[in-house]
Order: structure tokens, then C-alpha cells, then sequence
């Protein structure tokens, strides 16, 4: 064989072999999930529920990406300082573990900002979140002392309808038949004048206080990311409430009764003064 026909042949087999190892290995691990930020932990990690009702810790780094999607102009680079809770967004990266994501790029829309704004001002308005894990004690009896506030006030509306989500052992993951009787429960508040929306989230009295709060928030965020995706304005809702280990409705000295309290309430309620009463 000529030495000019083997010089070309075994250059085209490195070709090849380069080829075959570089970057199919790479793209098969970059995997994307969407859902919406519901808390940050004490790491500046995000807690995301995803759109398969599942919780998953998303990792921020020096070198994940933030960006607006713009149709027609070039994506636009964001500060990380707006991936806050309530916001929906879509993450491109790398699983870690089964529950914790690398983020590469952060993407969000126009509109879903400024759905997140809206439900940021509600919070500071209300100065019923919880915004220090070092603070939780104290922030929960505020909290709690504002609830009760709201909850004796619930004279001036009727309730039309209510619904419950029960939750498996700490978790605050929405089972698929919650998530359908969700959207239907989001479906009958778009016909009633003057309405709000309550969401109420409990645990049982299993574990530290503070842990018991920390998770009804969760499954309270949980609860409410599905109805605003099913189409409930977050003016249409009160401040979702953490309950923590109040409100028990059953013993918690068995399985079943822990799991009675392990839930999340919603309630639509009707100003009397719509209807005229």
C-alpha cells in the first residue's frame, strides 16, 4: 500500500476515534427541569417543587447562568438575586443524586418574573413569612399570632368549598390524585365572585419544632404553586399559612393518626359583602 494512501487512512481513524469519545458522553448527562422555586436553604441552594410534584435541592454556583428568554432579542443575563420563591423557572444541568441538581443555566420568562414579584410583595406586606432558620421560634409565634388574626376574621366570608391534602412522612411532595382534585378546586374559583383562596399546612407532632414548621412551609408553598399553575392569581390568595403542630386532629401516638396530621387544608372562601350579606 502506498505510504500516502496509510498516512490518510490513519489520520481518518484518529478523526473517527476523537470523535466517538468527545462529546456524546458530555450531552448524554446535561439533563433540564422545570418547576418553581419554593425556599432556599442556608447554603444558597434553591428548593424547587417540579413539575412531577417532586422536591429537589438545585445547586447555584459561581458558574451557573441566570437568563431571560426573550422571543425575538438575545436571552438577557439576570442577577441570581431574582431566583426567589414563587418563581417558575427551567434549570439545564447535571444530577448530582436522585434529589439534588447542578445548575448550569437558570432560565426564566418576563411573565413568570413578574408573577413572582407580585407574590413577593404579598409576603413583605403581610411580614408573615419566615425568612432565618436561626429565627424560627420566634418568627413562628408571629406567624401563628397573625393567623389567628386572619382566622377571626373569617366571620366576614362564607365558605364554599374546602379540600385536603394529606402528605406522606416528611415530605412535601403532592401525589398525583391531590394535584387532579387541585385543578379541579382551581376550575370552581374562577366562577365565584369575591373570592380567596386559603392554603393551611400542618404536621404531625413527630420531631422538632422547627422542623415540623420548616416542612408545613414547604407543603403550604407546595399546595400553592399548583393552584397559581392551574390558574389562580396570587391576589386570589391569602398568604400561605405554616401551621407547624397546631391544629392536630388526631392522636399521634399511632401510624394512621400521624397521618391525619400530616396534611394541608384549602378553602375557598366568598366575601358576604359580593353577595350582600
Amino acid at each position: 500500500m502506498p505510504v500516502v494512501v496509510r498516512q490518510r487512512i490513519l489520520v481518518a481513524w484518529v478523526l473517527a476515534a476523537s470523535l466517538g469519545m468527545s462529546s456524546p458522553t458530555v450531552a448524554d448527562d446535561q439533563k433540564h427541569v422545570s418547576g418553581v422555586i419554593t425556599d432556599h436553604t442556608t447554603q444558597g441552594e434553591l428548593m424547587m417543587q417540579t413539575d412531577e410534584s417532586s422536591s429537589l435541592t438545585v445547586v447555584v454556583n459561581d458558574s451557573t447562568s441566570v437568563q431571560r428568554s426573550r422571543k425575538i432579542l438575545r436571552s438577557e443575563k439576570l442577577n441570581v438575586d431574582v431566583l426567589k420563591p414563587g418563581l417558575r423557572v427551567r434549570v439545564d444541568g447535571t444530577y448530582e443524586s436522585p434529589g439534588i441538581f447542578v445548575a448550569r443555566r437558570i432560565i426564566v420568562t418576563t411573565e413568570d418574573l413578574r408573577t413572582a414579584r407580585a407574590i413577593e410583595g404579598g409576603l413583605v406586606t403581610t411580614g408573615n413569612r419566615l425568612d432565618q432558620q436561626g429565627a424560627q421560634i420566634a418568627a413562628t409565634t408571629s406567624a401563628l399570632h397573625a393567623t389567628n388574626a386572619r382566622i377571626g376574621s373569617l366571620d366576614e366570608y362564607t365558605v364554599i368549598h374546602s379540600m385536603t391534602v394529606y402528605f406522606a412522612n416528611g415530605k412535601a411532595d403532592i401525589a398525583p390524585k391531590y394535584r387532579t382534585q387541585l385543578e379541579e378546586f382551581a376550575a370552581q374559583v374562577k366562577g365565584v365572585r369575591g373570592s380567596v383562596v386559603q392554603v393551611q399546612a400542618y404536621a404531625s407532632a413527630v420531631g422538632s419544632q422547627a422542623l415540623n414548621q420548616q416542612l408545613t412551609r414547604r407543603r403550604a408553598d407546595a399546595v400553592t404553586a399548583v393552584l397559581q399553575q392551574s390558574g389562580i392569581t396570587p391576589t386570589d390568595m391569602a398568604v400561605p399559612a405554616a401551621m407547624g403542630t397546631t391544629g392536630q386532629v388526631a392522636t399521634n401516638q399511632t401510624a394512621e393518626g400521624q397521618a391525619q396530621n400530616r396534611r394541608a387544608v384549602v378553602t375557598l372562601l366568598q366575601n358576604k359583602g359580593v353577595v350582600g350579606k
